[in-house]
């Protein structure tokens, strides 16, 4: 992933709503669901803005550019003593390279590998052309959403079933393993693909969802365009996006007014 700063378009002195403002603008240009949108470049701009939107993922970067910003060595101030940073071996200090690959070794870094487990739902960007007659009306709007699933109440788990300890982590949450390396034997923790950090999964999967929580479907709502609007006007509809998981809050529904 590139510079998150770059990504974004901002400077690092750039405050918290400069930030912001440029993400929306950017995800509402890149959004997959609108023509000539890049799904690719919309993924690379959210993942900069979870970085610099989070205060101690942006102090990592800042301190120790994009690896730390992802986990890091942690910090302790050890030095490298002893290591060729002459260029030549696998790790190439001299040409720039070498701290990427050493932090991509390690997936969950020194710190535990935990993934942190998204606080709400996706918002949801919509872009609207009006005329100038249309301003001081009401306006129907019926868009594709993830709705938590009605069936399992949004836990992925079948009715009459409840969650049991992951097998394949024994609950921990974590895989846990040597690495052997040119700097000698590391034991590094990765998040386990079974149950995704949980540690348990369901006894049976709900039919409805599959486990996942969420089902698609439309949703419908009636917004009122202001009398007195200027171009490029946004709306933000506070949990109008997608169902959080697991029961946790929906995303907001971030609505572009534009003006023909």
């Amino acid at each position: 992933m590139a510079d998150p700063y770059t990504i974004l378009g901002v400077s690092k002195n750039a405050s918290a709503d400069d930030i912001k403002k440029a993400y929306r603008k950017l995800a509402h240009q890149h959004h997959p669901d609108k023509k000539g949108g890049d799904e690719k470049k919309f993924k690379e701009i959210n993942e900069a803005y979870q970085i610099l939107s989070d205060p101690e993922k942006k102090s990592r970067l800042d301190q120790f550019g994009h690896a730390g910003a992802n986990g890091g060595f942690g910090g302790g101030g050890q030095g490298f003593g002893g290591f060729d940073f002459g260029g030549g071996g696998p790790f190439d200090f001299a040409q720039g390279k070498g701290f990427e690959d050493i932090f991509n070794m390690f997936s969950g870094g020194f710190g535990g590998g935990e993934r942190r487990e998204p606080a709400k739902g996706e918002d949801l960007h919509m872009e609207i052309h009006l005329n100038k007659k249309d301003l001081g009306q009401t306006r129907h709007l019926e868009f594709d959403v993830q709705n938590s699933c009605q069936e399992c109440s949004g836990s992925g788990v079948a009715k009459g079933y409840s969650l049991k300890t992951c097998g394949t982590c024994k609950g921990a949450g974590q895989i846990q393993q040597n690495v052997r390396t040119m700097f000698g034997t590391f034991s590094t923790a990765s998040v386990c693909g079974e149950c995704r950090g949980k540690g348990k999964i369901p006894e049976k999967l709900c039919s409805e969802c599959k486990g996942h929580g969420r089902v698609k479907g439309k949703r419908s709502m009636e917004i009122h365009v202001p009398e007195k609007i200027e171009d490029n006007y946004s709306i933000i509809v506070p949990k109008g996006g997608n169902a959080g998981p697991e029961g946790k809050p929906a995303g907001d529904l971030v609505i572009q007014l534009r003006i023909k």
